[in-house]
């Protein structure tokens, strides 16, 4: 697994850039990271309704914590915190998994 060498979130907060040893690197909107929130809560949801969360919405991240030293757990603009999103989760968001 890759780890991150840097992660940096946009100015205006939409955006989530994150960078890994392994010389990857990648930009995930805050709305796809929203969307696919692995909380518990989002994966009880179909496609359709995780869709319907950031449809026609600006979607933004107001603030990351980090999680031990595998994770971070984003605050979203719409009061979502509860998803933990592993190194692993997002290197796999990031090459379209």
């Amino acid at each position: 697994m890759a780890w991150p060498t840097e992660i940096r979130l946009a100015a205006d907060g939409r955006e989530l850039s994150i960078a890994f040893d392994s010389g990857e690197k990648f930009d995930l909107s805050c709305a796809l990271l929203r969307q696919r929130s692995p909380s518990a809560e989002n994966r009880k949801l179909d496609d359709a309704a995780r869709e319907a969360l950031v449809a026609g919405r600006t979607i933004r991240i107001t603030k990351i914590e980090a999680v031990g030293n595998y994770a971070i757990r984003p605050t979203f603009s719409d009061g979502h915190e509860t998803g933990i999103y592993s190194w692993g989760f997002l290197e796999k968001l990031g090459r379209g998994g």
